[in-house]
């Protein structure tokens, strides 16, 4: 018995060892930025962790980005952009994956699955390969460097990946509920909106979620596709990288700065991620 439980006790103490390593591993490149961004420049140089101890902590590059030109409206056009694009992808992407789990579609040789194939390959294709076809295309729509282009932009790749999330969520959900709903006269867009979405949030909000993070943090497209009124973060934390060297203090507060609305995001729809899974579908 003695053995068991010191073999027991050793297996524990390896496996919080592992834990702990690996939150080390995560989270030291965050606590460095953290740090960093209440370093003067000069402290910079210098290899310190510990504030107060190592350092002397300074509020020099939060007042330097708060009076930096274009911080407002980088951060508003990406919270904008990233909000607008993931909530058309969830509506539009949301409604694409019901209608290829519960109907039968047929284009030339093409069913269903191809369908779906064609669809998530949108996403698997590198963006570099189709970022000029859509700078001559804005700059002949005259949406060029403005935020209803990077929304276009977004919602190809976005809506791509919703349907890939959720096809296999609408294919487990009974398909007796619907039926019911049908004998009782509801179409079915009522089916969709008042059963399936609801019963769907869950796997909705994750799916939203994941949209707006890739959104917020893309910089590719940001770009080519913008040069002015229309940029976004990552072109914030890009413009940190100057002729006299990198400022690692800006560049520290812009990437602290740029972590919050993908938390408060993610704590305000973490509700819905832990609702019943299957409300709504009961009349």
């Amino acid at each position: 018995m003695n053995k068991i439980l010191l073999k027991l006790n050793f297996n524990h103490f390896f496996t919080y060892m592992f834990l702990i390593l690996g939150s080390i591993f995560v989270y030291f490149p965050i606590y460095w930025t953290l740090i960093t961004s209440f370093k003067l420049p000069i402290s910079i140089i210098n290899i310190t962790y510990i504030p107060w101890f190592d350092f002397q902590p300074s509020l020099h590059a939060w007042k330097a980005v708060s009076e930096q030109a274009g911080v407002f409206k980088g951060f508003s056009n990406g919270i904008i952009v990233s909000l607008v694009s993931s909530l058309i992808a969830v509506i539009l992407g949301s409604m694409a994956a019901y209608g290829l789990t519960r109907f039968q579609y047929k284009f030339l040789k093409f069913r269903n699955h191809d369908l779906t194939v064609w669809i998530i390959s949108q996403r698997f294709m590198p963006p570099i390969v189709v970022v000029l076809a859509f700078l001559i295309m804005f700059i002949y729509l005259g949406i060029i460097d403005t935020l209803v282009g990077l929304i276009i932009a977004y919602l190809g790749f976005n809506i791509s990946i919703i349907v890939w999330l959720l096809k296999d969520f609408f294919k487990n959900i009974p398909i007796e509920i619907e039926e019911s709903a049908q004998i009782e006269g509801a179409s079915r867009l009522r089916i969709y909106w008042s059963i399936i979405f609801p019963i769907s949030i869950p796997a909705i909000v994750a799916s939203f979620i994941i949209c707006f993070i890739l959104t917020w943090n893309e910089f590719l497209f940001a770009l080519i596709l913008t040069y002015q009124e229309a940029g976004t973060v990552p072109l914030l934390l890009a413009a940190q990288v100057t002729n006299t060297g990198i400022q690692w203090w800006r560049l520290s507060v812009l990437a602290i700065m740029s972590l919050v609305p993908s938390i408060i995001c993610a704590v305000i729809l973490e509700k819905y991620m832990n609702s019943g899974l299957f409300s709504g579908s009961v009349k």
